[in-house]
C-alpha cells in the first residue's frame, strides 16, 4: 500500500462517505492526518451529495434524505432540557443550538462528527439579562471564511412611542469570542417570526408590524455577517386578502418565499439576490385544510418535489407536477418540531487553530496542491501501514 501515490489515495478518500472516512482513520497516521487536514475536509464538503435529514421529535434524530431511512437517534449536549433548548439554524452540515433561560447558552454541533462546541459566555449589558426578546442566527462568512452567529437582544420601552433598546453580539468561531457588533437593530422583531434563514454569507428574518391589523409583513430584515450591517429586501407584491403569514427558505441557490392565505399558497423565489424586481411566483397550490402553514425545507434529489414544513410541526411532500401534497412518514414519529436538510461535514470542533475548514493562506496555490504536498511530507515519516 505504501507504493500508491499520495495523491491517488487521497483522490480516493475524497469520494468516500463520511462514515467511512470516520473509520478509515484508525487506519495509519498518514489517514489520519490527510482526513483530519482542514483542505482535505472543504474540498469533501465541496464535492460530496451525501444529505441528512436532522429532525426533532421530541429530541433530535438524524435520517437519510430524501428516502429518510436509516433513523438514528444524536446524542447531543443538553438533550435532555426539553423546550429550553433551541435549534437556532443550519449551515453547512453545522446545528446551532442555544439555551433559552440565563445564562443564554449557545454551541455547535456537528451530526456528522458527533462533535461539539460550547461556546463563551456572552458578556451582556445589565439591562439584557432579564427575559426578554432575543433572536440568534448562525451563518458562514464565506469572505473571512469563519463560522459566525449574531444573537439579538431587544428590550421594548415603556412609552407609546413603540421604541426599544437593542445590542448585537456576534461570535467568530475563527477567534472563539463574541464581540459587540457595529451596528444596532433597525427593527423590533416579532417573536412568531424569530427563526433565521442563512442564505449566501447572509443572515435572513422575516418580521411583521404588531401594530398592524392586516398582519401584512415588514421587508426580510437581512444581517451581513462580514461587514456586519442590517439591511431590507422588500417583499414582492401580492395580495393581501385572506392573508396569514410569509415564510422564508432557501431552495437552492434562491431565497424563496411561501406565502400563507387562508385556503392556498403562493411559492417565490428571487432570482438575482438583492433585487427585488427578479421576486418571480413559481406557482400556486391549494391547501388540503383552512389555516394550514407552510414553510420551505428543501428540493428533493430529483427535483420532482418539494418538501416543506407543514403547521411547523410535520415535513410534507409537494409533488411539483401535480401540486398534490403528501405527508412524510418519518420511522416511528408522528409529530416533527422542526427539521433541517444538513450536508455531511468532516469538521472536528478543536482548538481555535484548527477549527475552520479551509482556513485562507496568502500562497497562490491550489488547496489540493497543499494537500499534497503536506501528505508527502507524512509519508516520509510514516511509511508503515496496517
Amino acid at each position: 500500500m505504501s507504493s500508491i501515490p499520495v495523491d491517488v489515495i487521497t483522490d480516493i478518500l475524497l469520494r468516500l462517505p463520511a462514515k467511512s472516512l470516520l473509520r478509515f482513520k484508525s487506519v495509519c497516521k498518514l489517514w489520519y492526518h490527510i482526513i483530519e487536514g482542514s483542505d482535505f475536509i472543504k474540498l469533501h464538503f465541496q464535492q460530496s451529495n451525501n444529505l441528512h435529514l436532522v429532525y426533532k421529535s421530541p429530541v433530535l434524530y438524524m435520517s437519510d434524505f430524501d428516502s429518510f431511512d436509516n433513523t438514528i437517534e444524536l446524542d447531543y449536549p443538553s438533550k435532555n432540557m426539553g423546550s429550553d433548548v433551541y435549534v437556532a439554524g443550519s449551515c453547512r452540515g453545522l446545528l446551532c443550538f442555544f439555551k433559552y433561560s440565563y445564562p443564554f447558552t449557545v454551541f455547535l454541533y456537528n451530526p456528522t462528527t458527533k462533535k461539539h462546541k460550547t461556546l463563551p459566555l456572552l458578556p451582556l449589558k445589565t439591562i439584557f439579562r432579564r427575559k426578554r426578546s432575543r433572536y440568534l442566527g448562525f451563518g458562514y462568512d464565506h469572505v473571512s471564511e469563519d463560522y459566525k452567529c449574531a444573537r439579538m437582544f431587544q428590550l421594548k420601552s415603556d412609552d407609546e412611542m413603540g421604541t426599544f433598546k437593542s445590542q448585537v453580539m456576534v461570535y467568530s468561531l475563527r477567534a472563539n469570542s463574541w464581540r459587540q457588533g457595529v451596528q444596532e437593530v433597525p427593527h423590533h422583531f416579532d417573536r412568531h417570526f424569530g427563526y433565521c434563514v442563512h442564505f449566501n454569507g447572509i443572515l435572513h428574518w422575516s418580521v411583521r408590524d404588531e401594530a398592524n391589523d392586516n398582519r401584512v409583513p415588514l421587508p426580510i430584515v437581512s444581517f451581513d455577517l462580514y461587514n456586519e450591517s442590517f439591511s431590507t429586501i422588500p417583499m414582492p407584491s401580492f395580495r393581501t386578502e385572506m392573508y396569514l403569514h410569509a415564510h422564508i427558505g432557501a431552495l437552492d441557490d434562491s431565497l424563496c418565499l411561501m406565502i400563507n392565505y387562508l385556503e392556498e399558497c403562493d411559492v417565490w423565489i428571487m432570482k438575482e439576490y438583492s433585487r427585488p424586481a427578479s421576486w418571480t411566483k413559481l406557482f400556486r397550490f391549494q391547501k388540503q385544510q383552512m389555516y394550514q402553514e407552510f414553510r420551505p425545507l428543501s428540493f428533493s434529489t430529483s427535483k420532482k418535489q418539494l418538501f416543506v414544513l407543514l403547521n411547523l410541526y410535520d415535513v410534507a411532500s409537494l409533488d411539483l407536477e401535480t401540486l398534490e401534497i403528501t405527508k412524510v412518514q418519518l420511522s416511528r414519529f408522528h409529530k416533527v418540531l422542526y427539521a433541517y436538510v444538513c450536508p455531511e461535514n468532516l469538521l472536528m470542533f478543536k482548538d481555535a487553530e484548527d477549527v475552520l475548514v479551509g482556513t485562507k493562506r496568502r500562497n497562490k496555490n491550489s488547496k489540493r496542491g497543499r494537500l499534497m504536498r503536506r501528505t508527502d511530507r507524512l509519508l516520509q515519516h510514516h511509511d508503515s501501514f496496517l
